[in-house]
């Protein structure tokens, strides 16, 4: 969408120069109001003559025409090109930012979400259970069981909250690298540790 939006720009950007500069007529340089007075003498003249002398009458009257429709022209141009361009660079500086704050999420290391929207791979599950990606059955839930014996909550007793909220998230953290790795769903889990 950005791309087709600054190629509508450029395009529109160039239109405007070139009815700016090159498709200019012989009137650019007459005034609206002079452009009135040649177009009605142009009008009678057309009536009166006929043959070669009434199609260059014409032709005049053409160039006149195109002339008063060029400025509406190139301001529509420049127009399009200006709103294309900022709606580009909008899109670039939100996109932007939408990437910026999911790579700061990651970065975090946020847990893996119930319902399986956000996805962790095998080697990052590998990591925080501390094992290979290939280990046994029998070593991941070993590893489970000592992490989650070092992050007990009911040890912590009367500690802050948000250390008892972060120790639940790394809980249910391990528990989802070990289902990755053990190729089952997220098991219920509980603050306390209880898996169901």
């Amino acid at each position: 969408m950005r791309i087709l939006l600054f190629l509508v720009a450029l395009l529109s950007g160039g239109y405007a120069g070139y009815l700016s500069t090159v498709a200019k007529t012989s009137y650019s340089s007459y005034s609206p109001a002079q452009l009135d007075q040649i177009e009605a003498e142009q009008m009678r003249q057309l009536d009166r003559t006929s043959g070669d002398e009434r199609d260059n009458h014409l032709i005049s009257l053409s160039l006149l025409r195109e002339e008063r429709a060029r400025p509406f022209k190139v301001q529509v141009a420049g127009g399009v090109a200006g709103l294309s361009l900022l709606t580009a660079l909008v899109l670039t500086l939100v996109g932007g930012r939408r990437k910026d704050s999911g790579q700061e999420d990651d970065a975090h290391g946020a847990p893996a979400e119930s319902g399986g929207s956000r996805q962790m791979d095998r080697n990052r599950a590998a990591a925080l259970l501390g094992v290979r990606p290939d280990a046994p059955r029998a070593v991941v839930e070993a590893a489970l069981q000592a992490q989650l014996a070092e992050k007990d909550p009911s040890q912590l007793g009367g500690h802050d909250p948000g250390l008892r909220q972060k120790i639940h998230q790394q809980r249910e953290e391990l528990q989802a690298a070990a289902n990755v790795l053990l190729g089952r769903r997220e098991l219920a889990f509980t603050p306390e540790g209880t898996q169901g």
